[in-house]
């Protein structure tokens, strides 16, 4: 059975989402309790972790990252089998029906494309640490109005239109986000742009400005969606009008809340059980933040094409693994201040293969691997005095338990190198 639906969209839901939260977590049934202790991984971190100056950062969704060791869904994994999406998570939507055509699906040249009929509004698709949905490319076209149509969400980003030959100052957000001045000195400026580092290579080649397309510098807007019909911040997937990402993609350079959300160890609070063992264990909730997670596949293995197998097509094992895994959402609970969803984070749609090039000759050395993770989501997100950068790593989950990460790939330009590093 699959947990999340819209079925929710009656005068209950209407007057749950208009008071607290804690009084809506009383719509819904409680079954076990379980307690702990309990440690939060930092999320957001200015310190991005990666290699060069960290001035200009490589986009991981340029062809100059990593966009050829993605998958046909537009993710892949580090060595330590994190698999994540970087941008428009196409096999999700897909799964989800969010306004997309797909063909060979399942197999190793899958292709999605966005259908060019009536669209509808996006489905929610995943939550950031700071406890504010994300959803896919398409929403109302007034933020207030479910009846004035749907139509793709634009971000406010763009190639900057200075500095079109030199790099030799800094986008008015990201000088605030690196907190230095938008003027460098010559040991902070990056290459010259070139046909080797052309414009789009670095996150600071865009420019961000106000009122230029629908979404604001975090990527988000307020207005009604389909889960929340009395209204909430809400990031989305950006796309161009060919259905190709979008710089930033889905979270811009900070949070727009507060971030309390993070991957954990233990959890120390007495919780409620709601979904385990692929099975709801109490009624259906009224909360976007525990009802809406992907379960309806929680039963079946994950599944990989290796590229050193392709003929194989989907296995349950692959190398690095010894015995199947189940996929997407295995356990979500809550307490009256926070959801924890506990993940292999691996898909249900197939996921591989994966190149080191794009011509797929050169094989990728890595594989995904079961992550055994337990994240959670605050459910009364705050909206952020001072802003939290997004920095490197996961900055949320998909509903299917696929780690979120955004436009970073860790390198950045090193001018003493004078090169990426």
């Amino acid at each position: 059975m699959q947990v999340r639906s819209r079925v929710f969209k009656s005068t209950l839901l209407l007057f749950c989402a208009a008071i607290a939260v804690a009084i809506a977590i009383g719509c819904s049934s409680s079954s076990t309790a379980s307690s702990a202790t309990v440690t939060v991984t930092p999320t957001g971190s200015s310190n991005w972790g990666g290699g060069g100056d960290g001035i200009w950062r490589r986009d991981a969704n340029s062809i100059y990252g990593e966009t050829a060791s993605f998958d046909p869904c537009k993710a892949h994994q580090p060595p330590s089998g994190e698999y994540h999406y970087h941008a428009n998570p196409v096999c999700l939507r897909y799964q989800l029906n969010d306004n997309l055509v797909g063909a060979n699906v399942g197999s190793n040249t899958a292709t999605y494309t966005e259908s060019t009929g009536t669209h509808t509004h996006s489905p929610l698709l995943g939550w950031a640490f700071d406890g504010y949905p994300v959803y896919g490319p398409y929403g109302y076209s007034s933020p207030t109005s479910s009846t004035s149509g749907v139509r793709r969400m634009v971000s406010s980003y763009a190639i900057r239109k200075d500095n079109t030959t030199t790099r030799t100052s800094l986008p008015a957000w990201a000088a605030a986000y690196q907190g230095r001045s938008a003027t460098l000195t010559s040991t902070e400026y990056g290459p010259a742009v070139s046909a080797t580092y052309p414009l789009g290579r670095y996150v600071e080649d865009y420019d961000y400005t106000a009122g230029s397309g629908d979404l604001d510098q975090y990527n988000g807007r307020f207005g009604i969606t389909p889960e929340f019909p009395a209204g909430t911040y809400a990031y989305f997937v950006t796309i161009d009008a060919t259905g190709a990402p979008a710089f930033p993609y889905y979270l811009g350079p900070q949070y727009y809340g507060t971030v309390s959300g993070g991957n954990v160890t233990t959890v120390s609070e007495t919780t409620t059980t709601y979904f385990t063992n692929h099975a709801l264990a109490g009624t259906v909730s009224v909360v976007p933040t525990i009802y809406s997670w992907f379960t309806g596949n929680s039963s079946q293995f994950a599944k990989v094409i290796s590229q050193s197998n392709v003929a194989a097509g989907a296995q349950t094992t692959w190398s690095g693994t010894t015995a199947a895994v189940y996929a997407d959402i295995q356990q979500i609970r809550y307490s009256p201040t926070y959801v924890y969803v506990n993940t292999a984070g691996l898909a249900s749609h197939v996921m591989g293969p994966w190149y080191l090039d794009a011509g797929k000759t050169q094989a990728f050395p890595n594989y995904p691997s079961n992550q055994n993770a337990t994240s959670r989501m605050p459910l009364a997100p705050a909206v952020a005095s001072s802003k939290t950068a997004t920095g490197g790593g996961a900055q949320g989950r998909w509903v299917n338990g696929v780690a979120m990460f955004n436009m970073l790939d860790f390198h950045s330009w090193s001018n003493s190198g004078q090169a990426d590093q």
